[in-house]
């Protein structure tokens, strides 16, 4: 059986339904971040955003950092683990 810390929440899951940022927001964002880029490179960075945007848009918001794999666990194994180490053959030098 495996087991997630996580409890479910009635938030928004991703933000892939926001519109996407305009070049003029792009470049008052980038301005806003302290960027004083030439303008070959805002323009670059006007036409990298909105794919870069998108993708993260549809990451899944409503997660927990214990929802990580790292942190799942499987009950069972976990218990066979410590059966097994526990077991007087396991604990001989």
């Amino acid at each position: 059986m495996t087991r997630s810390f996580v409890l479910p929440q009635p938030r928004q899951t991703d933000l892939k339904d926001l519109p996407p940022s305009s070049p003029q927001q792009i470049r008052a964002m980038a301005q806003a971040a302290g960027l004083n880029l030439p303008e070959p490179l805002v323009e670059e960075l006007c036409n990298a955003f909105p794919p870069f945007e998108a993708m993260v848009r549809r990451l899944p918001r409503a997660r927990d950092r214990f929802d990580e794999p790292a942190h799942t666990i499987d009950v069972a194994r976990v218990a066979a683990l410590e059966a097994d180490s526990s077991s007087p053959e396991r604990r001989k030098p």
